[in-house]
């Protein structure tokens, strides 16, 4: 184990008291310990190998998504029934 994953494996135990190598080879979470397996993004599945946190941990301590970006991705989607020809009526 390199000097930086021994720091950070020792930080991990003060701070959480849990393993943050063991969490991670768990899939486990090394700060509330739930199941660290739905990543919103490539991102934030590369995060947690490196501090081993949950995608809503990571939200807590990073900031979750821009309530903008949210509202766009939402208001960008279309109901299927919505989408026809133009000239179907229902």
């Amino acid at each position: 184990m390199s000097e930086l994953e021994q720091a950070k494996e020792e930080m991990a135990f003060k701070l959480f008291g849990r393993s943050r190598t063991l969490a991670i080879a768990g899939n486990g979470c090394v700060k509330c310990g739930e199941s660290a397996m739905d990543f919103r993004d490539e991102l934030s599945k590369k995060e947690f190998g490196i501090s081993g946190f949950c995608q809503s941990c990571q939200d807590d301590i990073f900031g979750g998504p821009d309530e903008d970006d949210m509202k766009d991705e939402v208001l960008g989607q279309v109901h299927p029934i919505f989408e026809f020809g133009g000239s179907k009526r229902l």
